[in-house]
Order: C-alpha cells, then structure tokens, then sequence
C-alpha cells in the first residue's frame, strides 16, 4: 500500500534514480535542501559551538570551528563534526582570538554609543541647541558597527580556509564587503529579522524562546552566511590565487564531470529504468494484506 496514497504517490516503488551530474537546484530551493539535510547535525553544532564561547576568550576559536564545518556542508561534503570543530578550533586561534576580542569591543562600544549619546543629544537639547553633533556619531557608530558586523560575513571563512595574514583578511574583508554589498546587506537584514521576530516574541510569549539561539539559529545564520559569502570568497579571492599558478580550485572537483575510465563502478543514478512496487491487497475474509 502506498504510503500516501491522497497524494497519488507510490513510495515502495523505486524511481530512476537521481543523476550525479544532474543540473543544481536554485539557491533558494538548494539552501534548505542542504540545511534541513544536516538539521540535527547543524543542532548538534551550534550547541557545540555555544559550549567553547562561553569562555569569552574562546569566542573566536569557537566560531572558527563552526565555520570550518560549516565550510565543509556548504562544499556538499560530508564531514565528522567534533574532528573539523576542533580542528578548526587549533588550527586557528592565533587569528581568531584577537578577532573575536575585537568584535566583543566592538559590541561594548555599540550598546554604549546607543545609551551615551543619545543622552548626550537629548541634554544638549534641553540646554537649547540641536543636539545634530551627538546624533550624527550615534549614526555613524551604528553604520560603523554594522560594517563590522558585515566584515566578519568574510572574516572567519577565510581565516579557515585561507593562510592569508590578519591585516590581509581583515582587508579583503572591508573589499568584500563593499564589492559585495548587495548580498552582504541581504544577509545581514535577514539575521537582524529573524533575531527582532525571537526577541518580540520573547516578550509575548514564553522567555525560553531564547534557547532558540544557542539550540538552532546559531547554525543557521552561520550557515546563511557560509551559504551567501563563501562562494564570494572563491569567486574573489580563492579562484584567482590558484589562476595565477594555472592551477583548478580542488574545492570545484565534485562539479566536473565523471570520467568513466576512471570509475571503478558507474553511476547509474537517473537512467535506470522504474522498478513498479509490490502491490497488496486485502483479503475480506481473513482481514489480512496479501502482496502480490
């Protein structure tokens, strides 16, 4: 009996595969394919990567390891989680701390320039001026941060994935950034929803809303941002570094076509022919299911 059969489907029947070289899906459609694929695992990680920032010196460390495995699911490969974490983790926390204590300051001093200078403003007014000189830093400390924040979209992907110097990641992170404007605000406007909607709905509904955070969104919003600016970073910065030396970007071998002189077995995936499911029907009499 077919497992839904209001659908018209029979899913004991086998199809014809699906083809290893068969044309990728649109971004939309291929995102939560690959995302809802690794859904426990991507849980798994985020509450791994929430454990090591709990120690504020390791908050750069951890996100690399995230970012690492990350880097690996965006690539479509299969990786152990706890191995690239800590791996990711080891390999770069020369880079990564240093990071990550500066994108802590960087968040002290947002939430400081939201309470001092607005104030500031507020009083100046009161003592008859415009209040325009400390409302104009209040803008531009939030653009400031904003930047940063869209900075940091290109900062740990290369940081794991490049041996580029700090000064030069965080350069070409500042270019990307700007080169790429478009995806980097479309990322960061979708992570700044997404976080308004679970802090409105902290205050109406149940506070424990904000395990969410540590439990899910961690790992989707690393994986949004992998998904949206890593391919950036090839396109920009990896892809030319191995042109120059005439050289094919290994992390593209599992898009090229198969050669078949070289398969030891040869996907049929796609081209098999149906295989028509085993019918059952029901004995009246006995009230049993007899398959044909």
């Amino acid at each position: 009996m077919a497992l839904f059969p209001f659908l018209g489907k029979d899913y004991t029947s086998a199809g014809s595969g699906v083809a290893k070289n068969a044309p990728r899906k649109k971004p939309f459609f291929r995102f939560w394919d690959m995302y809802l694929e690794r859904f426990w695992k991507m849980v798994k990680l985020s509450l791994l990567t929430s454990l090591f920032c709990l120690p504020v010196v390791t908050i750069g460390p951890a996100i690399a390891g995230m970012t690492k495995v990350l880097r690996s699911y965006v690539l479509d490969k299969d990786t152990f989680i706890l191995h690239d974490f800590f791996k990711g983790f080891t390999e770069n926390w020369k880079k990564s701390v240093p990071m990550g204590l500066i994108d802590i300051v960087f968040i002290l001093s947002l939430f400081a320039s939201l309470n001092v200078y607005p104030a500031m403003a507020d009083a100046q007014r009161e003592a008859g001026g415009s209040g325009t000189f400390y409302t104009v830093l209040c803008v531009v400390s939030v653009g400031f941060a904003l930047t940063v924040a869209m900075m940091n979209f290109y900062i740990y992907p290369m940081i794991v994935s490049t041996t580029l110097g700090f000064k030069d990641i965080i350069k070409n992170s500042f270019y990307l950034t700007c080169l790429e404007l478009k995806t980097s605000i479309i990322t960061l406007v979708i992570i700044l929803l997404s976080t308004a909607v679970v802090i409105i709905m902290y205050f109406l509904s149940n506070p424990l809303i904000f395990l969410l955070f540590p439990c899910i969104l961690l790992g989707l919003f690393g994986f949004l941002i992998m998904f949206n600016c890593y391919p950036l970073i090839q396109k920009r910065v990896i892809d030319p570094y191995y042109k120059e030396r005439g050289q094919d970007n290994p992390e593209y071998d599992f898009l090229k076509p198969l050669d078949p002189e070289d398969a030891v077995f040869i996907d049929k995936g796609g081209e098999e022919a149906p295989i028509e499911g085993k019918k059952a029907t029901h004995n009246k009499k006995k009230g049993t299911k007899v398959i044909k």
